[in-house]
């Protein structure tokens, strides 16, 4: 497992390494903008219909940042929607932040609660 993703440089004089910790800290800051999403079941509010499973995994293989999301959803919630809005999220934060770097969200929903 790598540590690192290297893109090549806009001047073309070498290439820029990002860390493991940075897609990381992105996929935690996209989380946040999702609504309705806890990261606990303590600090769950009435208006939250998602919580976060488990700590979010992030790896990095052959180039390709890998993002492993695990969520647990209030019944009567449109799953498809819920799942789509949190790629999009992570997506869009991953081509904000680097524009190149190829990138594969995974969304699985563990239990309805």
């Amino acid at each position: 497992m790598a540590d690192y993703v290297y893109i090549e440089n806009y001047s073309k004089k070498g290439k820029i390494a990002i860390s493991l910790n940075v897609f990381d800290a992105l996929v935690t800051n996209a989380l946040g903008n999702v609504s309705g999403i806890s990261m606990s079941s303590a600090h769950m509010k009435k208006n939250q219909k998602i919580r976060l499973n488990r700590p979010v995994q992030t790896t990095i293989r052959r180039g390709i940042v890998h993002v492993w999301v695990a969520v647990d959803v209030a019944k009567g919630t449109n799953l498809q929607d819920v799942t789509r809005n949190i790629q999009d999220e992570i997506a869009n934060s991953f081509l904000m932040a680097t524009e190149q770097v190829p990138f594969d969200v995974q969304v699985k929903v563990i239990s309805i609660i």
